[in-house]
């Protein structure tokens, strides 16, 4: 075993899929169908059991409520013997939000934020639309487009920069450490329809280059990917159930894209990647 354990945290705003995610690689390693397996019991599961139970019947878990903050230690383990502290949280999406209103991390975040060798950040495509804001045009012409004189909101992908930066200076100003690797996984991948092949780098440049750009020109090519994943593979309605998921089983279902595009089953695939990033 090696001397010292990897910790990776993961961050997203609302909506982009952190539970369903968190529940289908519990699935994942329970079942002891992908690269990695866990090293030990986790101390508590409790926040999936209704994510889990919910795909088990076909349908979509529910969003996780305003002012809810858990935290899932999971102790896993890769091929290559590397030991992984995954700490997979449970809360609103709102919550970040609320962080980047305030531009300050709440001290539910610190310990996590501070101790990360490795960063997940989560991202849907499909909810961060190209949007003009005040880094794509000068402010005067925004305004004049906008007769109503409504607030002029950042974009979704300039709100993860500014996430990004926030979290960079909690690590470094009360650490010192170096940056963690970092790992950008776009999710609900299905929904975009890309042609097979499509990699995420590309997509991440395409849907947001400014977002591409900032982790292109922080991280070394050596600590960053981006990866492609559709959790449950499909979209999922509580008015139909899906009966691949109940005759299957959720844990065959979703898959990863790879750096270069090709498709996966092995969901723990983004975690044992940035495992060596971190170590590279």
């Amino acid at each position: 075993m090696p001397e010292k354990t990897l910790q990776v945290a993961v961050f997203g705003e609302s909506n982009v899929g952190k539970s369903h995610y968190g529940a289908q690689l519990i699935g994942r390693l329970n079942a002891e169908t992908g690269s990695m397996r866990m090293r030990g019991a986790a101390p508590d599961l409790a926040a999936f059991d209704d994510v889990v139970q919910s795909l088990s019947g076909g349908v979509p878990g529910a969003h996780t409520a305003a002012g809810t903050y858990t935290e899932t230690l999971l102790p896993v383990l890769t091929e290559g013997d590397v030991a992984i502290d995954l700490n997979w949280p449970d809360y609103a999406g709102e919550q970040v939000s609320q962080l980047l209103e305030e531009r300050r991390i709440p001290a539910s975040w610190q310990q996590r934020v501070e101790t990360a060798d490795g960063w997940i950040l989560m991202v849907r495509p499909k909810r961060a639309p190209l949007e003009e804001d005040i880094f794509s045009r000068p402010l005067g012409d925004l305004q004049s487009s906008r007769p109503d004189c409504g607030v002029i909101e950042r974009s979704p992908q300039a709100r993860l920069v500014e996430l990004l930066q926030m979290l960079l200076y909690t690590t470094h100003a009360r650490t010192g450490k170096a940056k963690p690797a970092l790992a950008v996984v776009l999710s609900c991948w299905d929904e975009l329809r890309a042609p097979e092949g499509t990699t995420p780098e590309q997509v991440l440049r395409r849907n947001l280059p400014l977002l591409a750009a900032f982790v292109r020109n922080n991280w070394d090519e050596r600590r960053r990917l981006v990866l492609g994943l559709s959790a449950t593979g499909v979209a999922l309605s509580k008015d139909s159930p899906n009966k691949d998921f109940i005759y299957k089983g959720a844990e065959q279902m979703g898959w990863v894209v790879t750096t270069d595009g090709a498709r996966t089953p092995d969901l723990t695939l983004p975690i044992s990647q940035l495992a060596k990033a971190i170590q590279s």
